[in-house]
């Protein structure tokens, strides 16, 4: 709801495009829970072990993280899961997880601003595409002027 508001009133995205992409942003796109934490840990954890990784062992990688985020949205802990999912696919150690776990903790915020972001960017995007976007509010220099464009309204 928090999201929806501020794309509505600060970014002037038209109510029904804000209310749907971003609640589907919500829903089903988690990059930073779901697709860059377990990649990012998968890499450390190749570095770390010494593994010899080709480009195409990195490019199998991203696939196997693609394919095991699907689904994973919506679940508690979804960072944790995908990533266990994806060592687990990838042959990686999946004990290495348990070391990341208190600093996955506090990366657990940067990760729900990344997914965040992504809705919203999306949600932007879509409006701009669909003509569905106030450009005078959106182009308001301070929260002054878009509460002033948003009563012109």
């Amino acid at each position: 709801p928090v999201t929806i508001r501020q794309l509505k009133e600060k970014m002037g995205v038209h109510e029904d495009i804000a209310s749907f992409t971003a609640s589907l942003g919500a829903n089903l796109g988690m990059p930073g829970c779901a697709g860059m934490w377990p990649m990012l840990l998968a890499i450390f954890v190749v570095h770390m072990q010494k593994l010899n990784y080709t480009a195409g062992d990195y490019g199998l990688l991203i696939v196997l993280t693609l394919l095991v985020s699907i689904g994973t949205v919506g679940v508690p802990g979804t960072a944790t899961i995908t990533a266990t999912a994806l060592f687990t696919a990838a042959g990686l150690p999946i004990e290495m997880i348990v070391l990341f776990s208190p600093i996955s903790m506090i990366v657990d915020m940067a990760r729900t601003a990344t997914n965040v972001i992504g809705a919203a960017t999306a949600t932007v995007l879509v409006a701009e595409s669909e003509n569905m976007i106030d450009h005078e509010v959106y182009n308001a220099d301070n929260a002054d002027q878009k509460g002033i464009a948003k009563a012109n309204a």
